[in-house]
């Protein structure tokens, strides 16, 4: 081998042994990158789980309940809404509140209202078997009084042309004024802005100064259906809530 065959040898060499280190060093640093992407969303998971072990222990706390709060995970409200309806009853206290779908904001709302000594909850529900259960929830607590939970079917409504199924109200929904309104159901798989009904039916209903809540407002249909009700009835001032699936409220600014 001569000089000249010895120096592009050594040379193809340390070009190789660059080239491979680079692979290597660039291979470790994506690892790391991924690594750290990995801790971060695992931090953001963590900082959410706290803060609705935080919440469900504050609700826990606040409400005294001798038999707790049933499971709220999966389809059910999170902690951190259900405290943010307990918080809104307990400085205003309601009279008339009306929940779109019952579970665990029934108890909540009901304990709440029992411990104010003011307020009544009627909460539609389209499932009979669900309707029963939180009807025998109330009863296990005691708080029969403080509550109603009404057996509402899904009826066809028409509005601008597109069909909805929304709960069949009854006569005396439709003659109360109402303070506080949750609209947390019926479940949006059932056709495309299910729960946008809500406005045209009840809004009329509420009291001066009424609050409605919209669970799940992080979901895009959800913020359309805000816009869509912001729009048909402007003395409704909006406020977004920082919960786990997003909420909104809607506060009847209107004066008579």
């Amino acid at each position: 081998m001569n000089m000249h065959t010895s120096l592009s040898f050594f040379s193809v060499l340390i070009v190789s042994l660059c080239a491979f280190t680079f692979y290597k060093v660039r291979k470790v640093h994506l690892q790391q990158f991924e690594l750290f992407n990995k801790l971060k969303s695992l931090q953001i998971n963590l900082d959410a789980t706290y803060q609705q072990i935080q919440s469900f222990i504050t609700l826990e706390k606040r409400l005294n309940l001798a038999f707790g709060l049933p499971p709220l995970r999966g389809w059910t409200a999170s902690p951190d809404f259900l405290l943010t309806l307990l918080d809104h009853a307990d400085l205003e206290k309601p009279t008339i509140i009306v929940e779109c779908s019952s579970g665990a904001s029934t108890i909540v709302l009901a304990k709440c209202a029992k411990q104010n000594g003011n307020g009544h909850v009627y909460s539609l529900e389209h499932d009979p078997v669900y309707a029963q259960k939180t009807r025998a929830e109330l009863a296990k607590h005691g708080l029969d009084a403080w509550a109603s939970v009404i057996d509402a079917p899904l009826q066809e409504y028409q509005f601008e042309g597109r069909t909805y199924h929304w709960y069949k109200l009854p006569a005396s929904i439709l003659a109360m004024k109402i303070d506080m309104l949750i609209i947390d159901g019926p479940p949006g798989i059932l056709n495309k802005w299910a729960r946008y009904p809500a406005g045209p039916l009840l809004f009329p209903t509420l009291n001066v100064n009424s609050v409605v809540f919209l669970d799940d407002s992080n979901r895009p249909e959800e913020q359309d259906i805000v816009k869509r009700w912001s729009v048909e009835f402007p003395a409704l001032s909006i406020t977004q809530h920082a919960c786990e699936k997003g909420a909104a409220s809607l506060r009847n600014t209107l004066v008579t």
